[in-house]
């Protein structure tokens, strides 16, 4: 079980392919606030997939960036 769950971790690496959602909310100018970013995901304006690593939320940076493309052309910023 331990090395199952060992490989599983290893394979997210939040430094490589990841943001947080500190960087994030940092990509907006002025930078959004946690619980905009929290409202716009629960209501399907950013439609992102949490990773979890630890206690903590990564999103996958193509990902990301697909979402912002669309957020920016739908105007809604």
């Amino acid at each position: 079980m331990k090395t199952f769950i060992r490989t599983e971790t290893e394979l997210i690496n939040p430094e490589a392919d990841y943001y947080s959602l500190s960087e994030i909310r940092k990509l907006f100018n002025p930078p959004i606030s946690y619980v905009t970013l929290w409202r716009w995901q629960k209501n399907g304006i950013l439609k992102l997939t949490p990773y979890v690593y630890g206690n903590k939320k990564f999103y996958h940076i193509d990902e990301v960036n697909q979402e912002l493309k669309r957020h920016k052309k739908s105007g809604k910023q």
